[in-house]
């Protein structure tokens, strides 16, 4: 989850939350590309509506997406991974949670120039680039090890229950360079496949709309676009840094796997070219979306209520539509992602310390909330918010600061029955 924000602080016992379900609560989250699958393979599916053409560049890409780089493929010098999945398991996250100890394949570490300003660019430390890559294709020392610990921090509900929150620290230590002292790191897990891709679709004037940066209404909450590189909406990332699927699939295999595109040549060399790089975005653009679950069960019902009531919905938004496509079969779609795509304030709690063009290290992209049910299912576990500190829903939502504050005071001012439904909601995602 990412940032969900609001103004109310009223208790549990002045909500009122009507009885019927709104009108969002369906079943067909990606509308007619819904899966209604449920297994390892709820994230691996073409849209379900997708014709023949369509169906055969999915399978193309998919082929980039699953295989496997060596040296002959352009794999290195240096590298995080060797494939797409490896980082990706399944299309959703990193086969393991992030524990103690050295970080692995799954987990990134970003790093920058310490002290760099939210508008100064580029976004990395100089021999190093955006990313720490922790493995070599000759087994040479890399550019770095990398190990994470956690502190733990203890709360407590105001009807007294108890609860446990965990919070990163990383460290680093230059094998190949010498790695500053006060160089900004920043761990990130990967973000699941299934989603990004209709966000893509998304029209611009749609977002710019929904952004109010001064908060001229007044609510608390000033949602802002974050323009990248070329003056593009920056939508996908976990600080909506990168324009389209394109520049984010040529940026992972450059920065994680060390193959070049024409858009990012590694070392000068080109090794995917650019019908396969944009097949490789497709695949991601034409993944089915999986279908909610049980929109009728009472809890789910009222934990969607509870969810706009506390002001959730202020910015995990319910509902996007797409535009214009490159098939007719994704046009004019009515998704239930529940996120602006915007970026907004998530307090100190969780600032990296990072810029990325006009996101400060304490903006984060509201995070979409569609499959985040299905995460166990599909990875085996639960690994939530940038850094995969948050291990459940609940202490993502605990996570949630700044603007979200009021939001998450009044998730801890709810009865425990009313967490618990509102939790049972999300879940059902």
């Amino acid at each position: 989850m990412a940032a969900c924000g609001g103004s109310t602080g009223a208790d549990s016992d002045a909500l009122v939350v009507p009885a019927t379900a709104p009108d969002w609560l369906i079943e067909r989250a990606g509308d007619a590309t819904t899966t209604f699958e449920v297994s390892e393979r709820s994230y691996n599916l073409s849209a379900r509506n997708v014709g023949l053409p369509a169906r055969i560049r999915f399978a193309d890409g998919d082929e980039v997406f699953e295989a496997f780089f060596d040296t002959e493929m352009g794999l290195g010098p240096d590298f995080n991974a060797n494939s797409c999945t490896s980082c990706h398991v399944n299309n959703g996250r990193q086969q393991f949670p992030v524990e103690t100890g050295s970080v692995g394949i799954g987990p990134v570490v970003h790093v920058s120039t310490p002290g760099a300003a939210v508008d100064e660019a580029p976004f990395d430390l100089p021999g190093f680039g955006t990313r720490l890559q922790t493995a070599t294709v000759d087994g040479s020392q890399p550019e770095a090890r990398v190990e994470v610990t956690w502190e733990t921090i203890e709360g407590i509900y105001p009807d007294g229950t108890s609860y446990e929150l965990r919070r990163p620290v990383v460290s680093a230590v230059g094998l190949d360079g010498d790695l500053p002292v006060d160089a900004q790191l920043s761990l990130r897990i990967p973000q699941q496949v299934a989603g990004p891709g209709l966000l893509e679709y998304v029209p611009a004037e749609d977002i710019v709309a929904a952004a109010d940066p001064d908060d001229a209404d007044g609510d608390g909450i000033s949602g802002t676009v974050n323009y990248v590189g070329d003056g593009r909406i920056g939508r996908h990332g976990w600080k909506a840094d990168t324009p389209d699927l394109v520049h984010q699939s040529a940026n992972a295999l450059a920065e994680d796997i060390g193959v070049g595109t024409s858009l990012i040549p590694v070392n000068g060399a080109i090794e995917l070219s650019d019908e396969e790089l944009a097949d490789l975005a497709f695949y991601v653009e034409a993944l089915a979306i999986p279908a909610g679950r049980d929109v009728d069960n009472p809890d789910v019902v009222r934990g969607a209520n509870l969810f706009t009531a506390i002001g959730c919905a202020d910015c995990h938004t319910p509902t996007q539509r797409t535009g214009t496509t490159q098939y007719a079969e994704l046009d004019n779609l009515l998704l239930i992602p529940f996120t602006d795509l915007l970026l907004h304030d998530m307090g100190p709690g969780l600032d990296d310390g990072r810029s990325v063009f006009g996101a400060s290290g304490s903006e984060w992209r509201t995070a979409p909330l569609w499959g985040i049910g299905l995460l166990d299912t599909v990875n085996g576990h639960v690994s939530l918010l940038h850094d995969g500190r948050a291990q459940s829903i609940e202490e993502a939502i605990l996570w949630h600061g700044g603007e979200a504050q009021h939001v998450t005071d009044a998730f801890m001012a709810l009865s425990a029955e009313d967490r618990a439904a509102l939790l049972r909601f999300v879940a059902s995602r």
